[in-house]
């Protein structure tokens, strides 16, 4: 499930050197699990004593074997995939959209809809690192005495259903979602299974007017599944890794920049949003700062790269 444009993973500014997360890893989620409610977590309730803040999640040995387990990886996808299926579209009879109709367990998990509600989690994970303010650096520059504040299901909701109807309409999925309704096959459904029923999201508030979300507005303002694999899906095995450069190296790239792109990586590390990071330089659209970005994420991944074959070399 990674990403196949821009850097193979999450770049963050460490104040000893650059690290990387590798998107196929599990602890690359946890930007998801952080945004995950209480209500949700608490069908695995081993991962309510995972540590809300990054840096001591890191340093906690018993927290990192539980986020390489299956079951952690099982728990963000379904959760955030049973949710993303709330908020697709299909057109009905009278030419108006609705939610899917039923309930989840009337579909077989090889309906190609709920291919896509798994395939969209991919998309939510992007946003959050380029354009919510709930990426990565912004979790590694909180103080280690804060923690990282639990969404209410309706905060939940509301960004569930604002995130799945941008990237619907920005990947242009509509007309294929529309396909693929009008097209149902008799083996799209479940037939005969004595499921209790379940009322997860449809019963959430949904704002359709997407409104911005920070930890530092959560923070300020408060905030007051079952188990079963819903559709088995490749299991990223990778292990995470550090992949911390030294302080002269990280130095040596930072002046090989043009003095735009050392301030746009500067203020990124300092916690800056993109869309101040663009009224600080002029830019008309955060846009243009999130390719900056990527491209001073993959500058970083040639520069590592060529620093460790010059290792190889010498030794």
């Amino acid at each position: 499930m990674a990403d196949q444009n821009g850097p193979s993973g999450f770049i963050v500014m460490l104040a000893d050197g650059i690290m990387e997360i590798p998107q196929d890893s599990c602890l690359s989620w946890m930007t998801l699990f952080y945004a995950l409610p209480r209500e949700l977590v608490e069908k695995r309730p081993a991962f309510l004593t995972l540590p809300r803040n990054i840096v001591r999640l890191l340093s906690d040995e018993h927290a990192r074997k539980l986020i390489d387990d299956d079951s952690f990886l099982e728990l963000v996808w379904d959760c955030y995939a049973w949710a993303a299926w709330q908020f697709f579209q299909v057109p009905f009879k009278d030419g108006a959209y609705h939610d899917i109709p039923g309930e989840w367990q009337d579909y077989s998990g090889d309906f190609p809809l709920w291919r896509m509600s798994y395939d969209i989690i991919r998309y939510f994970r992007k946003k959050f690192e380029t354009e919510m303010d709930w990426s990565f650096q912004r979790l590694f520059i909180m103080p280690e005495n804060v923690e990282v504040p639990w969404l209410n299901w309706q905060q939940f909701s509301n960004l569930i259903g604002n995130l799945t109807d941008m990237i619907v309409a920005e990947e242009n999925w509509q007309p294929i979602i529309d396909e693929i309704w009008l097209d149902r096959q008799a083996e799209d459904y479940n037939r005969g299974k004595n499921s209790k029923k379940r009322d997860f999201l449809r019963s959430w508030y949904h704002d359709r007017t997407a409104t911005h979300l920070s930890l530092e507005d959560i923070a300020q303002n408060g905030t007051k599944l079952d188990g079963d694999i819903l559709y088995d899906i490749e299991d990223p095995r990778a292990e995470y890794e550090k992949k911390v450069m030294s302080r002269d190296a990280v130095d040596s790239f930072f002046a090989s920049l043009s003095p735009e792109d050392q301030t746009i990586l500067r203020m990124r590390m300092e916690g800056f949003t993109q869309q101040q990071i663009a009224d600080k330089l002029g830019f008309k659209t955060t846009g243009s700062i999130s390719k900056r970005i990527a491209k001073i994420a993959a500058g970083y991944e040639a520069f590592a790269h060529g620093q460790y074959n010059d290792f190889l070399s010498e030794h």
